[in-house]
């Protein structure tokens, strides 16, 4: 009998990394295995999941979790993956990327070897301060491309799409991309079936490949100073009247300024913006709850269901009942 093929599969665990986002990829793989070990030997692979670390082979805790990850320059990977940030925001992710020289060091040895460097959501921040996305396509969690944008202007990001691949670097979408990147790997390395049968025991879906389903413009990082104040302050007032001119003042701007970065920052009014926020909150509330169509207007800051059932339609093109049985949802 033949022995499987054995592929192996680092993590790179850092300070400040996301648990989860680190651990994922070590489920999917032994899931991928106990499928494998049911094929004919001769389609047989293995998969051998490991965390390691840029610190040497010492504890790292992350997210209030205590990892014991392999020396990476000791361990011979056939690719590996950089994890997310563990954040909030954008501004914890700059603190993070402060402290992980050794790991860009790391990364950049790795890449230099020609094997295949993956980055799960904003893990593709730290491999971007590496330099190592500079001239190269790449994606990141869709909310935070503006703040990567302007941080990384040399990467050649396409935040639209669930996973991007450019010659030897892969990087992969929001946080629960995490799965389509290690089911990724699975299918790059073990075969298309694998794939797809991995992807059925986790029930998920194997054939996302967009992030634009899941974008809520309203909650996107990084449009700059002005911008992020005026969001604030339309957020805090979403079923309240109020004017650009009281919203400029607060901003410190003129109107015209403000209407002007809003436009540039977002394609919106600061009016259009707000619109935008009450129909996801409108959305959200028919998808998680059975409240009347009455009731969602309400909360979401519309004087009257009309008005809400018309400004529903005209963003998401269908009524808010055609919009809960269009997706199963409870009326």
């Amino acid at each position: 009998m033949n022995p499987a093929r054995t592929i192996s599969i680092g993590v790179l665990a850092y300070p400040g990394c996301l648990p989860s986002s680190a651990t994922i990829p070590l489920d999917v793989l032994r899931i991928a295995n106990a499928i494998a070990a049911l094929r004919p030997s001769s389609l047989r692979v293995r998969f051998e999941g490991r965390l390691v670390s840029a610190r040497g082979a010492r504890p790292i805790t992350a997210g209030g979790l205590s990892f014991n990850p392999a020396s990476l320059a000791r361990t011979d990977t056939d690719a590996l993956i950089v994890p997310s940030i563990d954040h909030r925001g954008a501004a914890d992710i700059a603190t993070v990327l402060a402290t992980l020289e050794r790991e860009r060091e790391a990364l950049i040895e790795y890449a230099a070897g020609g094997r295949l460097l993956a980055s799960a959501c904003s893990g593709a921040c730290v491999a971007a301060s590496a330099g190592l996305l500079d001239g190269r396509r790449c994606t990141t969690s869709w909310w935070l491309a503006p703040w990567f944008l302007q941080r990384f202007p040399m990467a050649l990001l396409d935040a639209e799409h669930m996973l991007v691949r450019d010659g030897g670097l892969l990087s992969s979408g929001g946080v629960s991309s995490s799965l389509d990147l290690a089911l990724w790997l699975v299918g790059h390395f073990g075969g298309e079936e694998l794939r797809q049968l991995s992807a059925r025991m986790l029930a998920t879906d194997p054939n996302r490949t967009s992030q634009s389903p899941f974008v809520a413009s309203a909650m996107v990082e990084g449009e700059g100073e002005t911008v992020e104040r005026a969001r604030d302050w339309i957020r805090q007032r979403i079923g309240r009247p109020w004017s650009v001119a009281q919203l400029a003042r607060h901003c410190g701007v003129t109107p015209r300024t403000l209407l002007r970065r809003f436009q540039e920052a977002l394609r919106l009014t600061p009016s259009g913006y707000a619109q935008q926020l009450r129909v996801e909150r409108a959305r959200e509330l028919l998808e998680t709850t059975s409240l009347a169509v009455g009731e969602v207007a309400r909360r979401a800051g519309y004087d009257t269901q009309a008005a809400f059932s018309r400004t529903f339609k005209r963003w998401t093109q269908a009524t808010p009942a055609e919009y809960r049985r269009r997706f199963g949802l409870r009326h």
